[in-house]
Formats: C-alpha cells, sequence, structure tokens
C-alpha cells in the first residue's frame, strides 16, 4: 500500500524538525525541504536557510531517515518580502513579513513544488491547527501563530498541515529529547530573519530605495495639538505605539500616536491618546468565505495583542470596517487585524489607518 507523500518545511529548528518527526511516525512519506530565502545568510539569525540552519536540518533528516533538499527562494523572497517590506517602512508604515512569507512562499510556491513531487501535503512547525477546513490556534496559547497565518484560504488549507498544533513547546522539546534530534535545545530567534540585530533602520537605510527617502530624513516631533517637541531621525525608525527612543522630554510617558508622511511629522501624545475605537483593514481575505452582513468577532492587532471583540463590517471594495468595543492601544498601519470566533480564523487584513471609517 503507498503511504502518503509530505513535504515537511524545516527551518532548523525544533519545531519543524519535530513536526517532521511525528510525520515519520505516523507512517507518512515523508520528503524535508529546507527554503533558502537570503542569497547570502553566513550566519543563522531565524528561518533564513543560512548555512547552520540547512545543516542542522540535514543532521535532523538523517536521524529520522528521510530525504532532505533545500530549494533556492532567495530571488522569489526578495521580490515578494523583503522589497515589500522596505517600501512599505519607506512609506511610513509597520509592515509584517511574516504574512506575507506564509502567502507567498511558504504556502505559495512549496504548495506548487509539492505538486510537483506528488506530495498531497505541505507541513510546518507552526504552532496552529486545521480541522474540517478551520484555522484553529494551537493548543499552547503562549506560542500561536495563527496571526501570521489568516492569509490562508480553504485552497491552501485543504493541503496544510502542522503536526505541533497540538502541543506544548515543552513537549514538543521533549520529544526531540526522546528522538535524540540535533535541534531539541536550540534557541528561538525573536527577530525578523532578515533583520539582523533588529536595526530595521539601519537594514532599510542600506537598501538603493532608500537613498535620499523622505522616510529617513529628520523631521518635526509635534504634540497631539500641534505644538513642536523636537526633531525626529526619519520615520522609518518609528512605529505607532513606540515609546522608547523618542529623545522628548515630558512630564509623562510619551508614545507614537501617528506618522505622518505628508509633511514628516512624528505626532506624540499620552498613552491614552494611542487608544482606537475602529480601524479600517484592506487586502482582506477569509478562510471560509464572506460575511454576509455585519460580523461579530475578536481582533487581534499585532501578535501578542489579546483579540477585542469587534463588529466586523465588509465594504463594497472589499475592505472591512472594524469597530471595537472598547478602544484599543496603537494598531500600527501596515500591520495585520486578525479576525477570530474563539479558536477559529475567520481571516484579516492590513491595517490602512485607525480612528474614522470616513
Amino acid at each position: 500500500m503507498t503511504r502518503p507523500r509530505v513535504l515537511a518545511a524545516m527551518s532548523g529548528g525544533v519545531d519543524s524538525s519535530v513536526a517532521a518527526a511525528l510525520l515519520v511516525e505516523g507512517g507518512f512519506e515523508t520528503i524535508g525541504v529546507t527554503m533558502k530565502l537570503l542569497s547570502r545568510a553566513e550566519t543563522g539569525f531565524g528561518c533564513c536557510g543560512s548555512p547552520a540552519d540547512v545543516d542542522d536540518a540535514k543532521r535532523v533528516c538523517e536521524k529520522l531517515g528521510i530525504p532532505h533538499y533545500t530549494a533556492d527562494m532567495a530571488e522569489m523572497f526578495e521580490s515578494k518580502v523583503i522589497k515589500p517590506y522596505v517600501d512599505a517602512y519607506l512609506g511610513g508604515l509597520t509592515p509584517n513579513p511574516c504574512v506575507e512569507c506564509n502567502r507567498s512562499v511558504k504556502f505559495g510556491h512549496l504548495l506548487g513544488l509539492a505538486d510537483a513531487w506528488g506530495c498531497a501535503t505541505v507541513a510546518t512547525g507552526h504552532y496552529a491547527r486545521v480541522e474540517d477546513g478551520r484555522l484553529l490556534k494551537s493548543l499552547d496559547r503562549a506560542k500561536d501563530q495563527t496571526y501570521f497565518l489568516y492569509a490562508l484560504t480553504q485552497k491552501e488549507l485543504a493541503k496544510a498541515a502542522f503536526p505541533v498544533g497540538g502541543l506544548s513547546k515543552e513537549a514538543v522539546r521533549a520529544k526531540a529529547r526522546e528522538l535524540g534530534l540535533k535541534t531539541a535545545d536550540k534557541p528561538e530567534s525573536m527577530e525578523t530573519c532578515f533583520v539582523p540585530g533588529r536595526d530595521v533602520r539601519g537594514f532599510v537605510a542600506a537598501r538603493p530605495e532608500a537613498e535620499g527617502a523622505p522616510a529617513l530624513t529628520r523631521g518635526p516631533i509635534r504634540s497631539t495639538d500641534g505644538r513642536l517637541l523636537g526633531e525626529h531621525a526619519g520615520l522609518a525608525s518609528y512605529t505607532v505605539g513606540q515609546r522608547r527612543g523618542l529623545g522628548v522630554t515630558a512630564p509623562e510617558p510619551t508614545y507614537v500616536v501617528r506618522l505622518e508622511p505628508e509633511t514628516n511629522t512624528l505626532v506624540v501624545g499620552g498613552e491614552g491618546e494611542t487608544g482606537v475605537s475602529a480601524l479600517l483593514a484592506g487586502r482582506v481575505t477569509w478562510t471560509r468565505g464572506v460575511p454576509n452582513g455585519p460580523r461579530r468577532a475578536e481582533v487581534r492587532v499585532r501578535h501578542r495583542h489579546v483579540p477585542a471583540p469587534a463588529t466586523l463590517e465588509v465594504r463594497a471594495d472589499g475592505a472591512v470596517a472594524v469597530s471595537f468595543d472598547a478602544p484599543q492601544r496603537a494598531p500600527a498601519p501596515g500591520q495585520a487585524a486578525v479576525f477570530y470566533d474563539g479558536d477559529e480564523v475567520l481571516g484579516g487584513g492590513t491595517i490602512l489607518r485607525g480612528g474614522s471609517h470616513e
């Protein structure tokens, strides 16, 4: 009897290693694939496919007795993820590259590769679950990664598997140790994989398209009532809700309220001024279809944000107006707004602006 064939995306970390191991234990014919996302990545600081990460994934595959391949996706990653990321910062936004990587690369290109190799499924080490066509939060709430997966539709979910989604992180590491996998105690990276040292400004400034960009030019810092408070280092260095590094002296803690690229102005205020009762999300996708009429949901506006009760209204152009029951702190344009019904992900989109829907 022919065993079902699965493509296991392996970053070289413990989660994807255990995901592959669980597939092997489940009787699947498993093929390990590591994506090389950067043309030059001498050291590992994420899931970019550095030589160290590739070697770790290869060693795990040898231990599991499965084949391992490296897929060079650097050109696609540059065009689909890195360039839009840079363009967003230069436009005064705060992008989320992991969403686009999952949409275009991991569950875009990899699904095509899986089809070519006769694999029915693409499995990753994400902490999420798929049941009956529904995308669900992982059982380990602290590690849940559904915020980054909201763009998956029924087409992708029908071929997606998340083997560690029903386990805790502790259980995953314990399983890796039990199997003697090299990655069992490998530390996690909390950085954007292509921005070493979290130096976003330095990364963006080094790009050729950033030369002479207004977003890297110094400009005024003003209070919400228009008072000049100082000078910022370039809007690409800031995000809505940011407190540290503003260089403003004030009697109360000061936060970024909004960026105004048209005047190169950074607007700051008290924490209470960062709250918004509504936002507009664009480039919206739905996991199981567009709602008919207003829809109640819980909305997450950043990865660690506790989903907040809200009403969703789909506009004629496909954008979604979100009205929160209570003001939410600092939703940043460019980040994702993800819609939930309990454990289920309904969909999500890119935050265009907070405040009025007009």
